[in-house]
């Protein structure tokens, strides 16, 4: 079982969950371009990563679960 802080590769069924994610928030970023500059759009596009990043993680745990071991991204800094 890797470890919460080991990256590993997604399977193809994780791929399209993030792909269908990172389409939406990239839709939703292009419709905050079209607010004012300030303190509210940045905390905006701050919470819009963060969420994106938490969505990550959880596709992560899910496809650990799911296959109950998975393939490291060795590339990445995992030892």
């Amino acid at each position: 079982m890797p470890s919460r802080f080991d990256y590993v590769a997604y399977d193809d069924e994780a791929q399209k969950l993030q792909t269908y994610f990172k389409n939406t928030f990239t839709k939703i970023d292009e419709y905050l371009n079209c607010l004012e500059d300030g303190r509210s759009k940045a905390l905006a596009i701050t919470k819009l990563e963060e969420a994106y990043m938490w969505i990550g993680k959880a596709i992560r745990d899910e496809q650990i679960l799911r296959n109950k071991e998975t393939k490291l991204q060795e590339e990445r800094g995992n030892s």
